[in-house]
């Protein structure tokens, strides 16, 4: 009878192979996990090759690969039952292998770690805006002094001001900059710029000290050439709306239809943000789907009414073909990064559902979706943006199918009750979506916009019913240069939306800032989420309790106390927890390293005081202060190591290295826990967590050696990181 029902699940299951069916192979279909869970446990596989503390040799995870294929094989005929834990650490194997595959397919040079001037030529991909300033994007095609094998492909150069003769992207150029490989993270677990920039395949970062002169077109292969014919013609629409859109909203139409974001002002940039508005700048799945989407909507109504065409055949799947077409397009014009070549395979799965007649948005279709951009771009599981995008995706689902199920449904719905239903749904897609992506924001960014749900609702109608449809129809007009109107149109609508952002911003405390947690409660988090949203009733339950688990977790997490950057410059915090300021030694040393600190420690808009004229006992050779009940020197000069090593409870030579006499003495026979510039040059910049002093008043007859075991350093650049091929240089 059991073997009956297996086989009868099996068939079930089977679809169009049509594999002949066993009792053993029913019994391992039915043991089996859901496709979503494979896909999660092929996301897994990948998580634990960035995890990892070394690089993963191929051949290993190859073998790994076919022990438990053969593996489950085996025991999907003799223990079915177990055969499905088998399948799992398979799938895993292959997110694993595949991480490694990619990852040797985009290695490319690497300039030293050293700063060293270079003659630059070359043709720019990309143009940001940088301050005042500009960053080129720059392919090269030389690089003076150094062969072709070991030039890199791609580089970043930075201007203080923009050129007197503007350069366009796509022009070729030859410049004189210093630049070196790309700068690892400035605080321990925080933003990483190398591993960014070795799967985007650039080489250096640098500033440019000569000014750029434009050259002749630079010969290029066939692909370089449609890469750079797209550059221009990506930047030369951006150019045109910028023109001829109304000023104030010029950047932002600009980099909503093209993806060029230098044309916004960074005051529309933080408004937005701070009202919870940020996520219409990233060109996602929301712009995808609103223009793809209505592009099917207005194609299938069009269609309609071409009563020959929509008698005989269902004018739908020709919609379908349509909208992918315009997702197509939409891809290229944005710049196809990472984020919207997500958005289009989820769109593209969508118009394939509704071509073949199946369910087009559910659990399924994300997990292909999925499925799709992580074979392509592994990297894109440890970036905020594929983390958000999905969560999002994942947990509209869930909610919009439990609601479809339960909801009282109505033959007729007249006016009112469409436009009830719309602002309903609205209302739950913002909260859902908030809701789903504000954990993953938190651990990101160190704040949430608290009214974010208020500015969502007040600006996204608008934007759905109005900014995206009148970008489509302002890139018909521009076929016939009539452009002007629906621009201006769309103009009037994105500043509704910037005074509605305004207004919500001005609100007391719109922003709030929360310290960071550390780096495995995001993988905790993460696992609980997915349960939550995968799992039966028990499942979910369980999934909410690990997440509040883990926000316990992370409110009871200490912080760092002191920050010492990689050139040996000092910030520590002092006063109370709520009003705490960052003591500094020079206020324009260190900047973006001291800001990332502050986000971190969820005090991003603490004062900067200078410790040596108002804290600190100084002199020409070091500095003393007392922070929670230790005493720390800061010395400027070797003379002082011994001397400080015995006397103070934590010493930092910042502008040099102590020599091995005084190194030895401070390691064996010191009170003092002992930081220099060699160590700081090898393991990069250092946050130190100190005891508390309530600790040593409790024991005050505790050796020296207790309270310097008990001083913590923890470095941007850890021994594992070395091993990584974006960290070995």
């Amino acid at each position: 009878m059991m073997g009956n029902i297996n086989r009868q699940k099996a068939k079930k299951g089977a679809g169009f192979f049509q594999i002949p069916i066993t009792n053993s192979l029913a019994q391992a279909a039915y043991y089996s996990p859901r496709f979503e869970g494979l896909i999660v446990a092929f996301a897994a596989g990948i998580a634990l090759y960035f995890a990892m503390p070394l690089e993963p040799q191929l051949w290993i995870c190859l073998s790994i690969s076919l022990i438990l294929g053969v593996t489950y094989w085996s025991m999907s005929r003799k223990m079915a039952v177990f055969s499905g834990v088998v399948l799992c650490l398979l799938c895993v194997s292959f997110g694993l292998g595949r991480a490694v595959t990619h990852s040797l397919s985009v290695k490319a040079p690497i300039l030293p770690d050293y700063e060293r001037s270079y003659d630059i030529t070359g043709w720019i991909s990309a143009i940001d805006s940088s301050g005042s300033g500009l960053r080129y994007h720059i392919q090269l095609d030389g690089l003076k002094g150094m062969s072709a094998d070991d030039r890199p492909q791609a580089i970043r150069v930075r201007l203080a001001r923009p050129p007197d003769t503007p350069l366009q992207a796509g022009d070729s150029l030859s410049i004189r900059a210093i630049v070196q490989a790309p700068p690892g993270p400035v605080v321990p677990n925080g933003y990483d710029p190398a591993r960014r920039a070795y799967f985007d395949q650039l080489g250096g970062f640098g500033f440019a000290i000569s000014t750029p002169e434009k050259l002749p077109d630079i010969k290029l292969d066939w692909a370089g050439n449609i890469k750079r014919e797209i550059v221009r013609w990506r930047y030369g629409l951006a150019n045109r709306i910028y023109a001829k859109a109304p000023p104030e909203t010029a950047g932002l139409q600009a980099a909503l239809m093209t993806g060029v974001r230098r044309y916004i002002p960074p005051e529309q940039i933080e408004t937005l943000r701070i009202a919870g508005l940020a996520h219409i700048l990233a060109i996602s799945g929301l712009h995808m789907g609103l223009l793809a989407g209505g592009t099917y909507a207005a194609m299938t109504f069009f269609l309609a009414l071409i009563l020959p065409l929509s008698r005989r055949y269902d004018v739908r799947k020709i919609a379908a073909v349509i909208g992918a077409l315009a997702a197509a397009f939409y891809l290229v014009l944005s710049g196809a990064s990472v984020a919207t070549q997500r958005a289009f395979i989820m769109a593209v799965i969508v118009f394939l559902a509704v071509i073949l007649d199946r369910r087009a948005v559910s659990m399924r279709s994300v997990a292909v979706a999925a499925a799709l951009t992580l074979m392509l771009h592994p990297e894109s599981l440890v970036s905020v943006g594929f983390q958000m995008s999905f969560a999002a995706v994942a947990a509209l689902v869930v909610t919009y199918q439990t609601w479809q199920s339960r909801r009282q449904i109505y033959a007729r719905r007249n006016r009112g009750r469409k436009i009830i239903d719309f602002f309903t749904s609205l209302s739950v897609t913002s909260f859902v979506a908030g809701l789903a992506t504000g954990g993953f924001a938190i651990f990101h960014f160190n704040r949430i916009s608290r009214y974010g749900f208020i500015g969502n609702l007040l600006a996204m109608p608008l934007f759905s019913l109005a900014v995206m449809p009148l970008a489509v129809v302002s890139f018909i007009a521009m076929l016939f240069g009539l452009e002007s109107l629906p621009l201006k149109l769309m103009g009037a609508a994105i500043a509704y939306i910037l005074n509605a952002a305004n207004w919500v911003s001005s609100w007391p405390s719109a922003m709030a800032y929360v310290p960071s947690a550390p780096s495995y409660i995001l993988a905790i988090f993460a696992a609980a989420f997915t349960v939550i949203c995968l799992g039966k009733f028990w499942g979910k339950a369980a999934g909410v309790i690990i997440m509040g688990v883990c926000i316990v977790i992370w409110t009871q997490s200490p912080r760092p106390d002191l920050r010492i950057s990689e050139d040996g410059r000092v910030a520590f915090w002092l006063g109370e927890t709520k009003t705490q300021t960052l003591m500094v030694d020079r206020r324009r040393s260190d900047r973006y390293g001291r800001e990332q600190f502050s986000q971190m420690a969820g005090r991003p808009d603490s004062l900067w005081r200078d410790y040596e004229k108002s804290f600190a006992d100084c002199d020409a050779l070091a500095c003393r202060f007392e922070l929670r009940g230790l005493w720390v020197s800061v010395m400027k000069h070797p003379s002082e190591v011994i001397k400080e090593c015995a006397e103070v409870d934590l010493a930092i030579l910042t502008e040099r290295e102590a020599g091995p006499v005084a190194r030895r003495y401070c390691e064996t026979q010191g009170r003092a826990a002992f930081i220099d510039a060699r160590i700081l040059r090898k393991s990069g910049a250092q946050n130190v967590y100190l005891p508390r002093a309530a600790q040593q008043i409790k024991n005050p007859s505790g050796t020296n050696d207790d309270i310097k075991a008990d001083i913590r350093f923890e470095p941007s650049r850890t021994q594992a990181r070395r091993r990584r091929p974006w960290g070995r240089h």
